[in-house]
């Protein structure tokens, strides 16, 4: 089941995108790598009809989401947020995330998040 997952990596830079990938080769999901900022978001690219799991990463609490993208993705169940930052100092977060992994994190936390998805979606 977690080889059917379809992942999407969004506004990641080298290191934090490079484990990332890493992680979902590891584990046979699927990657549609969009590497784009927040603020210039292609609209034509929409991660929410593409994939299962968004991947967004947050470099800071004050790091802004373009509002298109945002409106996207409200409305997808699979909204994971990954961030250098502790979940708790995004107390203003424009959606409620499926997960919110804190940087670095591991493959262990990684893989317990593909299986709480593929538990909750079955």
């Amino acid at each position: 089941m977690i080889n059917t997952i379809r992942c999407s990596l969004v506004n990641y830079d080298g290191g934090s995108q490079a484990l990332l990938q890493q992680y979902i080769r590891r584990a046979g999901c699927q990657e549609l790598t969009l590497t784009t900022s927040l603020m210039a978001y292609p609209e034509e690219i929409s991660p929410v009809t593409e994939s299962d799991l968004i991947f967004l990463h947050l470099a800071s609490p004050e790091e802004l989401v373009q509002n298109d993208l945002a409106a996207q993705l409200k409305q997808h169940q699979g909204v994971v947020i990954t961030s250098p930052f502790p979940r708790q100092q995004f107390p203003d977060l424009f959606t409620q995330p499926f997960a919110f992994l804190t940087e670095p994190f591991s493959f262990a936390q990684f893989s317990k998040c593909l299986t709480a998805y593929c538990q909750a979606t079955s």
